[in-house]
């Protein structure tokens, strides 16, 4: 029989509930301060940023079709 998993890790800190409020205020101070550091993009650079991903997702669904249809030949065949 396994024996159980033992965890000493003392630098392991999980905040008490009184801790949150005081987590949220330095986690929307991080997101303010980048949300003041980004920019609304252009138009012909959005363009660009959709012509790119779209183009990825068409190379991930074309890479997947054709393992699929290779193992549905393989399947097909017996091997």
């Amino acid at each position: 029989m396994a024996s159980p998993i033992q965890i000493d890790a003392p630098e392991i800190h999980i905040p008490h509930p009184k801790e949150w409020p005081g987590l949220m205020r330095k986690k929307f101070r991080e997101y303010r301060r980048v949300l003041s550091i980004t920019k609304k993009p252009a138009m012909d650079e959005f363009k660009a940023i959709v012509k790119v991903t779209g183009l990825g997702m068409a190379v991930i669904g074309l890479v997947g079709f054709t393992i699929f249809m290779i193992v549905e030949w393989v399947k097909k065949l017996g091997i």
